[in-house]
């Protein structure tokens, strides 16, 4: 074998060693759970659900839900940085890492007939008005005083 080719077969390795160990060193922050985009021409799991994340609402592509899994698309059309928490029956900490303006991430999470939480856990951002109840199945959402329900 030529020295050519021994060297560009051990640069190539080279290359390829190096560009798995930084793949390999990228993870998401600690607190986010499910908050990946799947790989290329993998679909996400269950219903696709966009989600806006503006200054400060929440808005959904769909308001009724039926119980079952849903990939939720969310962005961050705002200018602050936001970040979407689910809470309810059978869903705990599902949330995306804290995302800047522009920014999407996708959240996967399976709902039962019951009402859901859907805030943003970014500073005071759920304080001051940035929440939603989701009401699966039929299931009507308690209405909260003062929250901004994102429709």
């Amino acid at each position: 074998m030529s020295r050519k080719r021994v060297f560009r077969r051990d640069v190539v390795g080279a290359v390829f060693g190096a560009a798995g160990l930084v793949v390999a060193g990228c993870g998401g922050p600690d607190g986010a759970d499910d908050a990946t985009t799947p790989p290329a021409g993998e679909q996400p799991a269950g219903k696709r659900v966009m989600v806006s994340l503006t200054d400060f609402r929440i808005e959904l592509s769909q308001e009724t839900f039926t119980p079952g899994t849903y990939t939720f698309v969310v962005t961050n059309d705002g200018k602050a940085p936001h970040a979407l928490d689910i809470e309810g029956p059978g869903v705990e900490e599902k949330r995306t890492e804290t995302l800047d303006a522009g920014q999407s991430a996708n959240l996967t999470a399976t709902l039962g007939a019951e009402t859901y939480d859907f805030y943003c856990p970014v500073s005071n951002h759920r304080e001051i008005g940035m929440e939603t109840k989701v009401a699966v199945g039929g299931k009507e959402a308690p209405t909260t005083g003062g929250g901004n329900n994102g429709y």
